[in-house]
């Protein structure tokens, strides 16, 4: 019997090595994707996010460009169903991973129904907003005013995979949860 779980217990454990190598293989080439990502000049980023956005179940996706501030380049996305969100596409110019992304968050936040009239809003960056002690405040200042941050791993996944996050995917429900979510 000590023999059958000693052959058990390392069987699966050389089957779990198997699935860390293929998870760090992922992983690395999604550092490698981004490490492309972060050499886009601004126009090439916006352009990324805009066929990202294209992707969704749209029936619309209108680009609002720069104007010369450092907010990031606008799209306001319109689904079948009706439902308007606004995207805010901002390539990680240091500052924003300096400042935690908050400021961006929090403008957004107060634009989406003041200025373009939608139901939520959505923060597209290559910087990485979730690390370290500032993950908790930005999720709760995102959750707060109705804001969904698509932040670096997130970028990376949806940009590899071609398939978007779940919060976007079924816009309807997602939607509805945004909504809900900022009017409490």
């Amino acid at each position: 019997m000590l023999l059958g779980g000693t052959a058990l217990a390392g069987w699966i454990l050389f089957r779990s090595r198997g699935h860390e190598t293929r998870d760090r293989t992922m992983t690395a080439e999604r550092h490698d994707l981004m490490r492309s990502v972060d050499k886009m000049n601004i126009p090439a980023f916006d352009a990324m996010v805009g066929q990202l956005l294209v992707g969704l179940d749209a029936k619309r996706v209108k680009k609002f460009g720069h104007r010369k501030n450092d907010l990031g380049c606008n799209f306001v996305v319109t689904f079948t169903n009706g439902k308007r969100i606004i995207v805010r596409a901002k390539k990680d110019d240091k500052t924003l991973r300096r400042r935690n992304g908050n400021r961006h968050v929090q403008i957004l936040g107060g634009e989406i129904k003041a200025r373009w009239d939608c139901d939520a809003g959505v923060l597209i960056t290559n910087a990485n907003l979730h690390w370290m002690h500032h993950a908790a405040r930005n999720e709760a200042v995102a959750h707060q005013l109705g804001v969904l941050i698509v932040d670096r791993d997130r970028l990376a996944e949806w940009i590899d995979t071609g398939i978007a996050p779940v919060e976007l995917r079924p816009a309807r429900a997602a939607l509805q949860a945004t909504s809900t979510n900022s009017s409490q």
